[in-house]
């Protein structure tokens, strides 16, 4: 594990476009084995764990939605693909000419893709946030295994207005 992870949610921790990560008391680059015996986890700390939490437990809210706009746009995008389907095949038969050519089923057929990728477009974005979400909170967790501090965290979501939603956040910490 990276000693900047320990650094990053230190209070001692100094960034320098220079040098990078430096230790407030030693003025040097962080050299350590394992643990930090000077770590300072107080208002950074607790900030960054419950900025982390809230993201994860907010894309998780989000699963149900997506995966129900997945589901209906993949189903729209089969039919709209069939009936185009269907659709040049009738004008095909329409005449005893040999294959009537029609642009119409392609432009259908066209829409039928578009909305087959917006259903996965939608899948994987949440797949994404969810693995970066994921990550940010492992991250920080692995550190507080190496300090044997785990902690007990209750949110509470507020209404959502105008794109902004109250996040009410309580962390009890055990071993700190």
């Amino acid at each position: 594990m990276h000693q900047a992870r320990h650094c990053e949610l230190c209070d001692h921790q100094t960034v320098t476009l220079k040098e990078g990560t430096i230790c407030e008391l030693t003025d040097r680059k962080p050299d350590f084995h394992r643990t930090c015996l000077n770590i300072s986890l107080n208002r950074k700390f607790e900030d960054k764990l419950k900025l982390a939490n809230v993201q994860y437990q907010k894309v998780l809210k989000t699963k149900v939605w997506t995966y129900a706009y997945f589901t209906t746009f993949l189903v729209l995008s089969i039919m709209v693909m069939g009936g185009a389907a269907y659709f040049a095949y009738y004008l095909f038969n329409l005449t005893d000419r040999v294959g009537v050519v029609s642009v119409a089923p392609v432009v259908i057929f066209a829409i039928g893709v578009a909305l087959l990728s917006m259903a996965f477009g939608a899948r994987n974005k949440y797949r994404q946030d969810l693995a970066a979400a994921l990550h940010n909170k492992e991250k920080i967790d692995q550190v507080l295994v190496l300090y044997n501090i785990d902690y007990q965290i209750d949110m509470k979501f507020g209404k959502n207005y105008h794109g902004t939603q109250d996040v009410y956040v309580d962390v009890k910490f055990k071993g700190r």
